[in-house]
C-alpha cells in the first residue's frame, strides 16, 4: 500500500514540476545547486498520503526537512548493500537518501528519491551514493590489448574526488555481470563504502542508464565515449552550444541521412531516433513510434547540420560529462 501511494505521489510531483512555466507568478519548483543527486538524511515518518518525511536536527541545513516520493526507488541495506523493501522502513528509523535536484517550493520541499540507504547501525560509516561526472584514468602504456587498470580517479557531480583501486571490491547491482574499473565512466551511479582511512573499499555499481557520454573542450572539440569527433562544436549568437549531428550519431553506430521534408534523420537499425530540420522542428520518437517535439536550435552550415547540445543529448540519451 505504501509503495502504491509513493508511486501515485511521485506522478503527482512530476506533474507539478512540469507545470512550473504556467505558474511563473509563484514558482512551484526549483533546482538545487548542481546537476546531480542531492543527499538528505534524518529520521523518517510515514505520512498518511504515502510520502516519507525525513527530518534531521541541523536546522541550518536548508534540507533538514524533506518529503520523499518516488516510483522506482532503490532501497538498500547500509551494511550489506542488499535490496530492501521500502515498507521495511519504520517510523523513527534513520536513513540517507539521494534525490533529484528538482524540488517543489513547498515547506517542507518535496522531492523524488532515487536511492535510499536504511538499516544503519549506530556510529556506522554510511556508504555514500555518487554520480560520476568525469574520470581521470590511470595512464597506460600504448600497447594492444591495453592492460587492466590498477586505479582510476573519478569526480562526482557534488565535487567529491575518489581514487578507486583494483583492491576495492567492485560489485554490480542485481546482476552477475563482472564490473571493472574501466566501467566507471561519466553518468555511472555508484554506492561507496569507505575503509578506516576513508578510501573506497567496496563499490556497488548501478546499471548504466545512458547510451554514452559527451564533453566539449574549451577549444570546441567534442568527445563522445572517449572518442574525438571530426567536427568541432559551434556556439550560436545566443551563446548556445551546438553539436554536429552526423559526427555524433555515427560514432555511436547510428545511421544518418538527409530528407528534404524532415532535415537530418538519425536512425538505429532502420528505426527513426530523431529528425532535425534547420530553422524548423526538432523531433524524437517515443517507444510507441510517436513523434514528440523537443525545444532547441538546428542550423545548417557548410553542409553540416548542428543541433543544440541539450536537445541532442536528450534525444540520443547521452550524459553531459564534465
Amino acid at each position: 500500500m505504501k509503495k502504491r501511494l509513493m508511486r501515485c505521489l511521485s506522478l503527482l510531483l512530476c506533474a507539478v514540476l512540469l507545470s512550473v512555466p504556467a505558474l511563473a507568478a509563484e514558482p512551484a519548483a526549483a533546482e538545487t545547486a548542481g546537476r546531480g543527486p542531492v543527499r538528505v538524511w534524518g529520521t523518517v515518518t510515514w505520512l498518511d498520503n504515502g510520502g516519507l518525511l525525513v527530518e534531521n536536527s541541523n536546522t541550518s541545513d536548508p534540507l533538514h526537512e524533506v518529503i520523499l516520493h518516488g516510483e522506482s526507488i532503490i532501497c538498500l541495506d547500509a551494511v550489506t548493500g542488499e535490496p530492501m523493501d521500502l515498507e521495511q522502513i519504520q517510523d523513527g528509523d534513520t536513513i540517507y537518501a539521494w534525490v533529484g535536484s528538482a524540488m517543489t517550493m513547498s515547506l517542507p520541499p518535496q522531492a523524488t528519491a532515487q536511492v535510499i540507504v536504511a538499516n544503519i547501525p549506530a556510529d556506522y560509516a554510511v556508504p555514500q551514493y555518487y554520480e560520476i561526472a568525469s574520470v581521470t584514468p590511470q595512464a597506460m602504456i600504448a600497447i594492444y590489448p591495453p592492460p587492466a587498470l590498477t586505479w582510476t580517479e573519478v569526480t562526482a557531480t557534488d565535487g567529491t574526488t575518489l581514487r578507486i583501486t583494483d583492491q576495492a571490491e567492485l560489485t554490480p547491482y542485481r546482476t552477475k555481470n563482472i564490473v571493472r574499473l574501466e566501467d566507471l565512466i561519466p553518468g555511472t551511479g555508484i554506492l561507496v563504502w569507505p575503509d578506516a582511512q576513508g578510501q573506497p573499499e567496496r563499490v556497488l555499481v548501478f546499471p548504466y542508464a545512458y547510451q554514452g557520454y559527451v564533453s566539449v573542450t574549451e577549444e570546441g572539440l567534442v568527445i563522445v565515449n572517449g572518442g574525438v569527433l571530426s567536427r568541432k562544436a559551434k556556439v550560436s549568437q545566443d551563446g548556445e552550444m551546438l553539436l554536429p549531428v552526423r559526427a555524433a550519431a555515427e560514432i555511436l553506430g547510428l545511421q544518418v541521412k538527409w530528407d528534404p521534408a524532415q532535415g537530418a534523420v538519425v536512425s538505429r537499425n532502420g528505426e527513426t531516433v530523431l529528425t532535425a530540420m534547420p530553422g524548423g522542428t526538432i523531433q524524437g520518437m517515443d517507444e510507441t513510434g510517436t513523434a514528440y517535439q523537443v525545444p532547441g536550435t538546428c542550423v545548417l552550415e557548410a553542409g553540416v547540420t548542428y543541433l543544440s547540445q541539450t536537445a541532442l543529448l536528450q534525444l540520443l540519451n547521452l550524459y553531459p560529462a564534465a
